[in-house]
């Protein structure tokens, strides 16, 4: 640094000297030593700096301004395309992708996996591997991320845990990178969410099975219930009238036919593809109707509550079949309550998406009830899962697809002892 001050100094010096003052010697003609020898004693007695700004303060500035500006230029041209390459990986990637170095610091991360993981847009890339993972929905995302540090070899594991009271599914992937060279270079991470595509294969595969099963049974099961309500009438019409257990099996025949029967339209009304016909309604109307019919048949231990927000947005209900979907819920609610004194608390609430646009309104169904614990939990939307004396296991399957085919989705808390609640959200109509 300094031999090139030395240059500049004597360049500008010999420069000014031959503008000021006419051709007084040309630097080629000064001796290589001398010159050194003049320099170097100048230099030994000021600063080079100071030297600079004394006898060529205009150029200095020039040249500092110059340098400053090139640096600035370069460190933000730097940023740009940084910042340019991220909004490259954050479009191509809808799946969130990590990326550490071999040792394991954060190298690249994008919005998806930002999401995901609880951070902030603008997160800093200095911290260690736990810091960035310890807020992930599931314990397993970190746990994969230090199999593959420790294996080297690639790691995929579905991770199913309970987030925002919804359960989700992710495929969680992690390898290791190398360079052409095969010199370990780093990880890279890609979590998939696919709760979704699961939901919507099951409903697929589950409307198939329900067509063809509620086809094939309908007319045995009409045959057997009508069969044994005949049997009944002819034993009652002769003369030595049947036995009271023969009586009893008959009841018996009829009655399991009719739970069959039912089995037979819940599967039918889930393969059921109707288009539904959503028109504008106020919901508190509906509910009103449905809560004042229940309190009629409910026990006097079973208290029903309503909380209705005042002048709530019109949302698109068909009136055919939405009641279906609340009256299931009322059912296991009072099934939950069972013979303990206890209420139920029907509510409405506008609210906005937050991921999508729109306002909804939110229906709250809450009871008092014995509870879910988590394994109960984590098969409630699934066909022929139940956990209640006498329930076929489709009710709150049906549930989901009507609310579903509302545009509209259900969630739910639960506890055991301490009840459980369902919010259903339906997007205010336009209309």
């Amino acid at each position: 640094m300094k031999r090139i001050l030395h240059i500049l100094l004597f360049v500008l010096f010999t420069a000014t000297a031959l503008h000021g003052q006419g051709e007084l010697v040309r630097p080629s003609e000064v001796p290589q030593d001398l010159r050194d020898d003049i320099i170097g004693e100048y230099f030994e007695e000021n600063y080079s700096l100071a030297i600079l700004w004394e006898h060529y303060r205009t150029e200095t500035l020039i040249l500092l301004i110059v340098a400053v500006g090139f640096i600035i230029g370069v460190r933000n041209y730097a940023k740009s395309l940084a910042r340019q390459e991220q909004r490259i990986f954050d479009t191509l990637q809808s799946n969130a992708v990590i990326i550490f170095d071999r040792g394991a610091d954060l190298q690249m991360i994008n919005r998806a996996a930002k999401q995901l993981l609880g951070l902030d847009e603008y997160v800093s890339m200095s911290e260690d591997y736990k810091y960035y993972l310890k807020n992930a929905p599931s314990p397993e995302i970190l746990e994969v991320f230090e199999e593959v540090q420790n294996s080297r070899h690639a790691v995929e594991r579905e991770v199913v845990f309970n987030h925002g009271k919804v359960m989700r599914t992710l495929i969680v992937k992690a390898y290791p990178l190398y360079t052409e060279s095969k010199r370990h270079d780093g990880y890279i991470m890609i979590i998939a969410d696919i709760t979704e595509a699961i939901e919507k294969d099951r409903r697929v595969n589950w409307s198939g099975v329900a067509q063809h099963v509620a086809h094939k049974a309908k007319t045995p099961l009409s045959t057997i219930t009508l069969t044994a309500q005949h049997l009944e009438m002819v034993l009652n019409e002769r003369e030595d009238n049947a036995g009271e257990e023969t009586t009893r099996y008959i009841d018996r025949i009829v009655g399991e036919s009719r739970k069959l029967n039912e089995i037979v339209h819940n599967l039918t009304r889930l393969a059921n593809k109707e288009q539904m016909n959503l028109l504008p309604n106020d919901v508190n109307i509906v509910l009103q109707n449905i809560s004042d019919e229940y309190r009629a048949k409910v026990t006097q231990n079973v208290e029903i509550i309503t909380h209705f927000y005042r002048n709530i947005p019109k949302v698109g209900i068909d009136i055919a079949h939405f009641p279906e979907a609340v009256e299931n819920l009322l059912d296991n609610a009072i099934r939950a309550l069972g013979s303990r004194d206890g209420r139920i608390i029907i509510a409405t609430a506008p609210g906005q998406w937050i991921n999508r646009p729109g306002e909804y309104v939110e229906i709250t169904i809450q009871d008092t009830g014995v509870g879910m614990d988590d394994e109960v939990k984590k098969s409630i939307f699934r066909p022929f899962s139940t956990h209640s004396k006498g329930g076929t296991g489709l009710g709150l399957v049906i549930v989901q697809k009507i609310i579903q085919e509302h545009h509209g989705e259900i969630t739910f808390n639960s506890s055991p002892g301490l009840g459980t609640t369902f919010q259903i959200r339906l997007p205010v109509t336009k209309y």
